[in-house]
């Protein structure tokens, strides 16, 4: 029996047992692409605080879904002969009238430690975002709109200076904190001397990292002076801290407001039980009165997504945070019959399934790990993977190959994802020196080729996927144990023992890198942001290091000249995807899906990360 039958049973057995709840709708949608057109699929990363919460029991009366009536995009997915415009996916078709009132029920699949993004790097706490507002966000075509900024700050405005070092931010006029304080400039200062407080245990973005001052120059402008050219000048104060709600700039997870944030969006964050539920209110000082047209918002904590999704389908849930390319052909399937589901799907790539290879030896930068410190074994790996039978088969068509570091937005980079090729992977072993022994499993210099391989847990489709690259890998004679783990395991900070951070694992699986500009991205696997107790919140968790690689991140970091950042990133891709210090398993297709009771609902924005379609655009 050859490798792609031996998979295919794998997977047919795994479909047949249950372990997706049905058999998956066969879709072919497979497609070899770099270039990511502006929408994003919702990501997983969370924390199963409770796992015997059911998500399935009867609800109180505060809680039912929300009595609004629904309408919203109604595609299916586009086939390789009949490519969807961007256009054409955000068509929608109204359903009944809306009527203000009711709550809306978010299915939460694994709840974070804290919601205050400015404290946590997992993705669900996202969902503040139903209370916390960015000075800008992108649309879906990735042009940055002004949200509590009054514009967006250009060279030809005056809100970038000439030397392009000096950003002025500008607010809008009588903002207030949801409490009903004026929003300040004084605001925004303050939320970067709290980044700064060496104290204080912020999970902010490297874009902070460049800032040199932020001065007042009035209530509502703040002068913000760059050591270098900040290309991220636009994400940054995404999550602004209400200095009138501190007693110091020293602020730790341990503070209420890192858990349950203030902010001036159309809801606020009303009370919080852990495992179970987190309520959210209307705003009573939400700057516009007729908006805000739920009562409220209920984040149901659910421990499985397999279940969510059902109960999502049977009508308990208003919307599911996070959609994933393995639930598209469900929900899909549920809109099809009629089951009031109104789904939301763009043709094209967003956010990669990673393979992160620790290059380390337990977090040690200067100590190669035993196993895939041997670039034999990661080149061994790439080429052992039947990324094709994951995509048409366990996600049911809903995914794209793709081979590249940097693969979205304006800088993509096309690079084709490595060909299946089992005979070249033990080839590759081989030559290497590592010897195959009696179980099948190589070894080399008396160290097996024997790897813990570990994603967040309570993830059905992703286990089954983890499955296929187990047995491929097996069969070429590296050996994977699967010990998944929650979230916050994981993706827990320096200080809590995350293991990602720590460096203490084999390999971890998780989404990311659907970005506008690339240059925060890049920056994450430079030699200078590995993370230690000198620098505990540095993102180049897989301990990645090449002088070659931070050349030509630094040369694209110069200049605002794009066709030479292209040119410069273009080497960073092409060295990363040499070193393969991670590897690409698939990129996501992209989608939503909502009740049809939700009317007005928008997917026009790119970062979908962090929110639903039923979120982004709540107060409406």
């Amino acid at each position: 029996m050859d490798e792609s039958t031996r998979h295919d049973d794998l997977v047919e057995e795994r479909a047949r047992t249950g372990s997706l709840g049905k058999k998956l709708t066969r879709r072919r949608f497979v497609v070899t692409t770099s270039a990511a057109v502006a929408a994003a699929l919702l990501a997983s990363c969370g924390s199963d605080d409770d796992p015997d919460i059911d998500p399935t029991a009867p609800t109180s009366g505060r809680d039912e879904p929300a009595a609004t009536e629904g309408s919203g995009d109604e595609n299916t997915p586009a086939t390789e002969e009949e490519p969807t415009s961007p256009a054409d996916a955000q068509a929608t078709e109204p359903i009944g009238e809306a009527t203000s009132g009711g709550r809306a029920v978010i299915a939460l699949i694994q709840e974070p430690g804290q919601m205050n993004e400015f404290f946590n790097a997992q993705s669900g706490s996202g969902l503040s975002i139903l209370a916390v507002e960015p000075l800008f966000t992108p649309d879906a075509s990735g042009n940055y709109l002004p949200i509590l900024a009054a514009e967006v700050p250009t060279l030809e405005n005056g809100g970038i200076s000439e030397d392009l070092l000096t950003i002025t931010y500008t607010l809008k006029e009588g903002l207030t904190w949801s409490d009903g304080e004026p929003f300040t400039a004084e605001d925004i200062k303050f939320t970067f001397d709290v980044y700064k407080d060496p104290g204080s245990t912020t999970q902010a973005g490297p874009e902070y990292t460049l800032i040199e001052s932020v001065e007042v120059a009035d209530p509502l402008t703040a002068v913000v002076t760059m050591s270098e050219i900040n290309f991220a000048y636009l994400d940054l104060w995404q999550s602004v801290q209400p200095m009138h709600m501190f007693d110091s700039t020293t602020v730790t997870l341990e503070h209420p407001l890192a858990r349950m944030p203030l902010g001036t969006g159309p809801y606020v964050f009303a009370d919080w039980s852990t495992g179970a539920e987190i309520l959210m209110e209307r705003n009573e000082n939400y700057r516009n009165p007729d908006q805000a047209l739920l009562d409220g918002v209920t984040i149901r904590v659910t421990p499985e997504k397999e279940t969510a999704i059902a109960s999502f389908i049977a009508g308990d849930f208003d919307t599911v945070f996070f959609i994933v390319t393995g639930d598209l052909p469900a929900v899909t399937e549920a809109q099809e019959s009629g089951q009031g589901v109104v789904v939301g799907l763009q043709e094209g790539p967003s956010w990669v399934e990673w393979l992160w290879l620790n290059t380390s030896d337990g977090g040690d930068p200067g100590a190669p790990h035993p196993v895939l410190g041997d670039p034999a074994i990661r080149e061994a790996m790439d080429v052992g993977i039947d990324r094709e039978t994951i995509i048409a088969e366990v996600l049911g068509g809903f995914g794209y190959l793709n081979g590249s570091f940097i693969y979205s937005g304006w800088a993509a980079v096309d690079i084709p994802a490595a060909e299946y090729n089992p005979d070249m992977a033990r080839q590759i072993l081989e030559e290497a020196g590592w010897v195959e022994g009696a179980d099948g499993i190589r070894e080399k210099d008396g160290v097996r080729a024997s790897l813990r391989y570990q994603t967040i847990s309570g993830d059905q489709v992703r286990e089954l996927y983890q499955q296929v690259v187990q047995q491929n890998l097996g069969d070429v004679g590296i050996e994977l144990n699967i010990e998944n783990v929650p979230s916050n395991t994981i993706f827990g900070t320096w200080e809590e023992g995350g293991i990602y951070f720590r460096g203490d694992y084999d390999i971890l699986m998780s989404r990311a890198g659907y970005v506008v500009d690339p240059s925060d991205w890049a920056a994450q696997f430079t030699t200078e942001a590995i993370p230690s107790g000198e620098n505990p919140s540095g993102l180049n968790r897989v301990r990645y290091q090449s002088e070659e690689f931070d050349a030509a991140v630094e040369e694209a970091s110069s200049t605002l000249d794009q066709a030479q950042r292209k040119t410069a990133y273009e080497q960073a891709a092409q060295i990363f995807a040499n070193d393969r210090p991670s590897i690409p398993l698939y990129s996501s297709a992209w989608g939503w899906a909502w009740n049809e009771r939700l009317k007005d609902v928008s997917t026009d924005y790119w970062d979908g990360i962090w929110a639903s379609s039923a979120t982004w655009n709540i107060e409406e």
